[in-house]
């Protein structure tokens, strides 16, 4: 049977005669990967795979993508389309943005999804495969920006003195307990771009904490409501963050673990802030280099979880997730006198998450420990499974092992760690943060307290499934080539370095601790599978 191209054969009388032949496979779109979020516009490169047509005497005669805004899941407009042609010499199978148009330019955070198909080359009577599967992104909120590992920014705070003696006076927490700290105002630039009446104070715990005759740490709210001014701040980011946390490196002599350590925990999926290094100006006075870290806020969760409307809390110093580390039943339910803490407290300036979001109270947290509680012994694996992202926490407990840290949840300090909920999922997820104390000593992977990890140990099954991830996360460690990654933070940063005078220890001594970073970097292996070993692995 043979048809015309635009229907059968005499719908026309100067139709085209074309034989019935098979349309081209529809293409997969291989990359950018479903789900990725901070795409950057201008590195946004569409990779398709190869044309394939039954009719095998068939070539590839063009390409066809585009890109859709969403609503609901559901494409809803064309923003750019792109037509490649076979006799331009384009390739067919790889396309950037500059091989197409925009009708709609691009949003920061934004939602899309790309769509491409393939048509085969015989003239008039060519085919369009279908169109691939919708494949779903998100652009970039200007953040990749903030957190580029590869330079140093410089960040610039300028204090009052009523400010300063209000947050100096502040500085030291009553030993190892969590301690909250009021905002005062102070002006931040950034990139020449002038945020005044920005909230600041001093950050870190019992050993970190610095007065402001120190190095302290700060931490910046950019919309911090002003309890001195009318009204609700307006909304601002800087290159898509609220917030900034600038950590001090009193505790890391190298001023780089913290980097390496994240980076590290995030090849394993495990969701941690991102990192890099800046340099700190305080009323025009050079601070010295410190560590800039993604804050653990709702823009965060929406980076690492399905719902962002969960709830998060904050476990510091010997704080396991037990019904005694609560605030009594007796107590109001946002009362935040415990070890764990919310992290998510809503004022009257705040706008509520959407959706089917968790209370802002300790509701959730106390559903979580009472079901853990529950499992009997002897039970704990796989029944855990059903509450916790456990498998992520597996490669969490294992990286922080070979990294010999030592001051996180599961290790002896049960410190250093949220917990969230994701409602999407109801499983919650650990989230270790505070990692500047690593890549030091012999930390036993055996050697753990925390709840989640120790009744694991101590099951057999659980316990294989734990020296699988340590097992794998030492591999991972090898073959990372840490010691090129090390040299390269340090070869950014050494210079800024040198200049710190608000450092708590001189040069000599910054270089001597560099050296002993490569040294662990080339003996852990070793030493991790001889953990291993000692267990029966």
């Amino acid at each position: 049977m043979v048809f015309g191209c635009g229907g059968p054969e005499g719908a026309g009388s100067d139709a085209t005669t074309c034989e019935v032949n098979a349309a081209p496979l529809a293409p997969m779109v291989m990359s950018p990967m479903p789900g990725r979020i901070d795409i950057l516009e201008d590195a946004l490169a569409i990779d398709l795979s190869p044309f394939y047509d039954k009719d095998v005497d068939d070539a590839h005669g063009a390409t066809e993508v585009a890109i859709y805004t969403v609503s609901n899941g559901v494409p809803v407009s064309k923003i750019w389309s792109a037509m490649l042609e076979a006799d331009s010499g384009a390739d067919l199978d790889r396309v950037v943005l500059a091989d197409g148009s925009f009708d709609i330019a691009m949003s920061d955070w934004t939602d899309y999804v790309i769509r491409a198909r393939h048509r085969d080359d015989r003239g008039d009577c060519s085919e369009w495969s279908a169109w691939s599967g919708d494949v779903p992104f998100r652009t970039d909120d200007g953040s990749t920006y903030l957190y580029d590992p590869d330079v140093v920014r410089d960040v610039y705070l300028d204090i009052p003195p009523a400010t300063w003696a209000a947050i100096d006076a502040q500085a030291a927490p009553p030993g190892c307990v969590p301690y909250e700290r009021d905002y005062h105002t102070a002006t931040l630039t950034f990139d020449g771009v002038v945020y005044a009446g920005v909230g600041i104070h001093i950050k870190g715990g019992c050993g970190s904490s610095r007065d402001m005759d120190g190095k302290p740490s700060f931490k910046v709210k950019l919309d911090w409501d002003d309890p001195t001014s009318a009204g609700c701040p307006a909304p601002r980011r800087i290159h898509g963050q609220k917030h900034l946390t600038l950590n001090n490196n009193v505790q890391d002599r190298t001023m780089q673990h913290e980097r390496m350590a994240y980076e590290l925990e995030q090849t394993l999926g495990v969701p941690t802030p991102r990192a890099s290094s800046v340099r700190l100006y305080v009323n025009n006075t050079y601070w010295g280099v410190y560590t800039n870290v993604e804050p653990i806020d709702r823009r965060f969760m929406e980076r690492w979880f399905d719902d962002s409307g969960g709830m998060a809390y904050e476990g510091t110093y010997w704080c396991d997730l037990v019904a005694g580390n609560l605030p009594a039943l007796a107590d109001p339910d946002t009362n935040d006198g415990g070890c764990l803490t919310r992290e998510f407290r809503a004022d009257a300036c705040d706008s509520p998450p959407s959706g089917n979001d968790d209370p802002e109270t300790y509701a959730p947290l106390r559903t979580f420990v009472a079901q853990l509680a529950a499992i009997p012994a002897g039970e704990f694996y796989p029944a855990i499974t059903a509450y916790v992202e456990f498998d992520t926490f597996l490669y969490q407990w294992a990286v922080e092992a070979v990294i010999s840290h030592w001051d996180a949840y599961q290790f002896s300090i049960m410190n250093n760690y949220r917990v969230y909920h994701d409602p999407s999922t109801d499983k919650w997820s650990v989230i270790p943060t505070g990692v500047d104390q690593t890549f030091l000593g012999d930390q036993d992977p055996w050697g753990v307290s925390g709840t989640l990890a120790a009744r694991c140990r101590d099951e057999p099954d659980c316990e294989a499934q734990f020296a699988a991830a340590l097992d794998e996360a030492n591999q991972m460690f090898t073959a990372s080539n840490l010691a090129a990654r090390a040299q390269q933070i340090h070869d950014l940063i050494a210079p800024h370095v040198l200049l710190d005078t608000r450092k708590e220890y001189d040069n000599n001594a910054y270089a001597a601790a560099y050296s002993e970073l490569l040294t662990y970097i080339a003996n852990r292996p070793v030493r991790v599978e001889q953990h291993l070993t000692a267990h029966g692995f």
